[in-house]
């Protein structure tokens, strides 16, 4: 007959292995990898989507619209260049990546015409910037911040491999920096104010402002390479770094730890809500993690919304909804983005609204599916979406997609 101590331990045991059920094997089948889902066709939605095409607009993996002056901002980095050059997925080729690096767009979305394009010009950006001043930008998720009528900064994540000296990327990542600009409305050029190069922030995602010239930055995993780097969608390992406007950065959330259910797992573009919350999406456990900033610098958790699918760049709109697009396809996904021209990758778009009137201290929030393509027919790798609350257009940008995407409501 088995000893107390016995039946204790093995029921422990099943306890424990029971919960590793639940919160890895059944979520990483039914939520990480999309099994038995089920994706509805783009023609069940009450929009009319197309793609933009020009070389000027492939690989354009983050959007930031200007409400004011009505100009959508895209920074592109080229399909090809992308599908050789993007640290965040493991892709190191640096043979492969455009060696000038990234183009900053601005579009004028109120010029949408007949010939089914926009108006647009490049921002250079003027200055000696980057770890090693050389004056390379390699963006994947920016922000804007508004300063007054005429200026916008804009905060750049900076991912090129090192200059003037070799090194094998695949042993040591990216060389990572986020760059702050400034941009006088109109203009065709930004000019170079700061870069921030901090052992806190080594594989920067995208920022968020918060006022003085501070900013959040996701770390969306916990190392730059290695196997470690390929377990993180399960046990979680990216961060969240606190940057002042003198460039000293430090951890916002506690390290991760044993408790799996506590780390963040691949935290993407996280964005600053109207409410001054922030809201953090996961690219791994389908769930936006919702912060509030402290006096101190650090952000404690409010509350998760589980929205049930892996999740890219959030982003609020004027109206203070949030919009972020899924991947209910994770597989197919990772085909799309390995191949862009001969795979595809469904997509959906979420709205997540924050309910009012709740009990005092509680939230609660509305997820709704605005809109899925099951079979890519027009909106295929969508890495970002932005709501425009004048027009009710969406615009969705793809990390290595080679178009942009329009959807107009019907």
């Amino acid at each position: 007959m088995p000893s107390v101590g016995t039946i204790v331990y093995c029921s422990a045991v099943v306890a424990w292995s029971a919960a590793i059920h639940q919160l890895l094997i059944k979520d990483i089948l039914t939520v990480s990898l999309g099994i038995g889902r089920a994706i509805q066709s783009l023609d069940e939605f009450p929009y009319s989507c197309q793609r933009i095409q020009h070389p000027q607009l492939e690989a354009c993996e983050d959007l930031w619209l200007d409400e004011q002056e009505r100009v959508l901002y895209a920074a592109c980095a080229g399909t090809k260049s992308r599908m050789a050059w993007n640290p965040a997925i493991s892709k190191l080729d640096v043979a492969g990546r455009r060696p000038t690096g990234s183009e900053f767009i601005a579009i004028d979305i109120d010029s949408f015409g007949t010939n089914n394009f926009f108006s647009y010009r490049t921002i250079m950006p003027k200055g000696s910037y980057g770890a090693r001043g050389d004056a390379l930008l390699d963006t994947v998720g920016f922000t804007g911040e508004h300063i007054d009528d005429s200026t916008i900064h804009f905060y750049f994540p900076n991912v090129p491999p090192y200059h003037g000296v070799y090194f094998d990327a695949k042993e040591i990542g990216a060389n990572a920096t986020v760059e702050v600009f400034e941009f006088k409305r109109g203009n065709d050029e930004m000019r170079h104010l700061r870069t921030v190069h901090s052992p806190a922030v080594w594989s920067p995602n995208r920022p968020v402002a918060v006022g003085n010239g501070d900013f959040l930055v996701t770390n969306d995993h916990g190392v730059k390479v290695g196997w470690r780097k390929q377990l993180e969608p399960v046990i979680g390992g990216g961060t969240i770094a606190y940057c002042s406007s003198n460039a000293v950065c430090h951890s916002a959330v506690p390290p991760p730890g044993l408790d799996i259910r506590k780390n963040l797992k691949f935290p993407n573009g996280l964005a600053r809500g109207h409410d001054g919350l922030i809201y953090v999406p996961s690219s791994a456990d389908g769930t936006v993690k919702v912060f509030e900033l402290q006096s101190n610098q650090t952000l404690t958790q409010l509350h998760t919304i589980r929205v049930g699918m892996p999740l890219d760049n959030i982003t609020p709109d004027k109206r203070g909804d949030l919009w972020v697009p899924g991947f209910p396809n994770t597989g197919q996904t990772m085909k799309g983005m390995a191949n862009p021209y001969e795979e595809i990758s469904p997509a959906t778009v979420f709205r997540i609204r924050r309910l009012e009137g709740t009990e005092e201290g509680k939230l609660e929030y509305e997820v709704k599916k605005v809109i899925e393509d099951r079979e890519a027919q027009a909106i295929d790798g969508a890495t970002t979406v932005v709501h425009d609350v004048k027009s009710k257009r969406l615009f969705l940008g793809g990390a290595v997609a080679p178009f942009l995407v329009i959807c107009e409501p019907r």
